[in-house]
């Protein structure tokens, strides 16, 4: 089992030249979609692709600084570095992707953010063995605790006093689990850092909270 950090690249926002979206029902044969994928990424200095060849998350590992560059100029275009002000800022779409033998068992969904991290810490410190709602975004998941292992339902649009026989769909090790967070945890701090010297360079004021703002970790507990 593997954690990673993930961030949404929407391929239109970066393409340097007008094109469609690709679309998976158009696509239905993964590696065909993937090439389309990239096609339409082609202003970025492509060398990383997505975690799963159905969705537009990355791991924030395999941006370069080059690229996150490009990333970051592209979303703050039209915008004078003066008059960049922090609530006008949000996370990077994107949070926490389960991996197990290279295959997604848990993707962020919509409205999730990278700062989700601390959602999923949340588990850690819970001391019941029922289930409890885990926020990724919108559809959630449920886990539950049980003798060192944590499981975690499929996903669900229903909250959890409506939700009924709730089943596991994947079961992990607590311990296990702890670890990844921890490592996860010290990929976003990096991140954070990456993103905090190009806004430097960028002549961005208040270019450190910027930072700490668009990779979640002003709302860290």
């Amino acid at each position: 089992m593997k954690l990673i950090n993930v961030i949404e690249i929407y391929p239109l926002k970066y393409s340097k030249e007008e094109s469609e979206l690709p679309d998976s029902f158009d696509f239905p044969d993964s590696e065909i979609w993937y090439k389309e994928w990239v096609k339409s990424v082609s202003s970025l200095n492509f060398n990383f692709g997505p975690i799963d060849n159905n969705s537009y998350l990355v791991d924030i590992e395999k941006i370069d600084d080059d690229n996150l560059g490009i990333i970051l100029g592209t979303d703050f275009k039209g915008i004078k570095p003066a008059e960049l002000e922090e609530d006008m800022l949000t996370a990077f779409d994107g949070g926490i992707a389960l991996m197990e033998d290279g295959r997604a068992m848990v993707l962020p969904t919509c409205c999730g953010d990278i700062g989700n991290i601390k959602e999923w810490k949340r588990i850690l410190e819970d001391q019941t063995e029922e289930w409890n709602e885990l926020w990724i975004g919108h559809p959630w998941i449920f886990y539950k605790k049980v003798n060192g292992k944590v499981q975690l339902s499929d996903y669900s649009d229903v909250n959890l006093k409506d939700a009924k026989n709730i089943q596991a769909h994947i079961e992990v090790d607590e311990l296990e689990l702890k670890t990844e967070l921890e490592k996860a945890e010290k990929q976003q701090i990096n991140f954070k850092n990456r993103i905090s010297k190009i806004l430097e360079k960028m002549k961005i004021k208040n270019f450190d909270i910027i930072s700490e703002i668009l990779t979640g970790l002003n709302k860290a507990t």
